[in-house]
């Protein structure tokens, strides 16, 4: 950089001064935020560089940014991914993995409950736009292979379902999408990538909402997509076209998020057993799910390809709507929130949150009760929160 002439007005100095600083001689202990929009260059040869990929060379931060980069080379190794690329938010992560490799005329399987927001991408937005999707329980993968047609060209599944907790067995899923040439598109935002690597088990491409889990403090919004450089280097164009970039001061909060998922998920997994189990014995209570019960129809499934359970669970009290309202009202410690993964407990109603865009036909189908609550296990005192439900469906 040419540095600054001293006899410059007072005017300038105020907005040129400090550009020249040196960079430190130390290395800081935490990624740095670049909270900058655009970056300069000293030549014509050095932006030439920077547009054509050199690594470290940035031009405006919709295309990268420092605070980008280091998060994604994060969620690459937490994934056990070659490379990675973040988002705005777990739908813009899912919105960028689909139309980057789907086309007019193609055709989607998906498992059959699904997270709201991706259900209506997927049965409504993409109908627009020429692309079929097919709803199916892919529990059942007879049922996955006799939905297969000569356009199909994605499998979309959840590590866990939301909001029913069903599993989906990845690699008997991998072998068949690997005869007929289908990617394999995982979102694992229920499990985090501590809990399951769906790569590792024949996924082409993983989706996590970051929001969740990953950062877990219910403060920012943010997605990511990891996979191989193949697949991820041909989406990456659409995603910086699209601009569902996230902002440096965001991938900084999520990396910070980062730093305790380990323990965070040890807690709400505990905490979430221990909670399936009371919730069980409830007598209002009419079914939990949760696969860490031997009694859930994935049970032996989720040992196998996950390392714990989850923090997330599901049950129905009786008496639909009027009851759950009448919870959520008793409830002194645990909040009605539609959204999930932070470090406290909170509930969500999904026929009024994450699925109120479905008919009522669409969620019965769905097996979405009305009496139906989500609940994401915080990591504070397991025994606070039991006491806390125990109060609140008394009768």
């Amino acid at each position: 950089m040419i540095a600054m002439k001293k006899d410059v007005s007072k005017w300038t100095q105020a907005v040129h001064a400090g550009k020249g600083a040196p960079p430190p001689k130390s290395r800081p202990t935490v990624s740095p935020i670049y909270q900058t929009s655009v970056f300069s260059f000293d030549t014509l040869p050095g932006v030439d560089d920077a547009f054509s990929g050199e690594p470290g060379a940035f031009v405006y931060s919709r295309y990268g940014n420092p605070s980008m980069d280091a998060l994604e080379h994060t969620i690459a190794a937490l994934e056990g991914a070659e490379t990675a690329l973040v988002s705005s938010s777990g739908m813009a992560a899912i919105a960028t993995a689909i139309m980057g490799l789907c086309s007019a005329g193609d055709h989607i399987i998906a498992t059959q409950d699904l997270y709201g927001g991706t259900q209506v991408l997927l049965s409504r937005d993409l109908a627009r736009f020429g692309i079929d999707v097919s709803f199916i329980d892919m529990t059942d993968l007879s049922k996955v292979e006799a939905s297969i047609r000569k356009n199909t060209r994605m499998f979309f599944v959840e590590t866990i379902s939301n909001p029913l907790m069903k599993l989906v067995d990845f690699k008997s899923l991998a072998r068949i999408k690997s005869a007929y040439g289908i990617d394999m598109v995982v979102d694992n935002t229920f499990a985090s990538p501590l809990l399951c690597q769906p790569l590792a088990l024949g996924a082409d491409l993983v989706v996590e909402s970051l929001t969740k889990y990953i950062n877990g403090h219910s403060d920012v919004t943010g997605g990511a997509l990891a996979g191989k450089r193949s697949v991820v280097d041909r989406l990456r164009p659409l995603h910086i076209n699209m601009g569902g970039v996230p902002s440096p001061f965001d991938t900084w909060l999520i990396m910070r998020g980062i730093k305790t998922l380990p323990l965070r998920m040890r807690q709400h997994c505990h905490n979430a057993m221990e909670l399936a189990v009371f919730l069980a014995s409830q007598p209002r209570v009419t079914r939990v799910f949760y696969p860490g019960l031997p009694g859930h129809p994935q049970h032996i499934l989720a040992r196998e390809q996950m390392s714990d359970f989850g923090g997330m669970l599901s049950f129905v009290v009786e008496g639909g709507r009027y009851s759950v309202d009448q919870v959520i009202r008793k409830l002194q410690l645990v909040e009605f929130v539609p959204s999930l993964a932070g470090v406290a407990t909170t509930l969500s109603h999904p026929a009024q949150t994450s699925h109120r865009s479905l008919t009522g036909t669409e969620r019965i189908k769905l097996g979405i009760d009305d009496g139906l609550i989500r609940v994401s296990v915080g990591i504070e005192d397991v025994a606070d929160i039991c006491e806390d439900f125990a109060t609140a469906l008394v009768r």
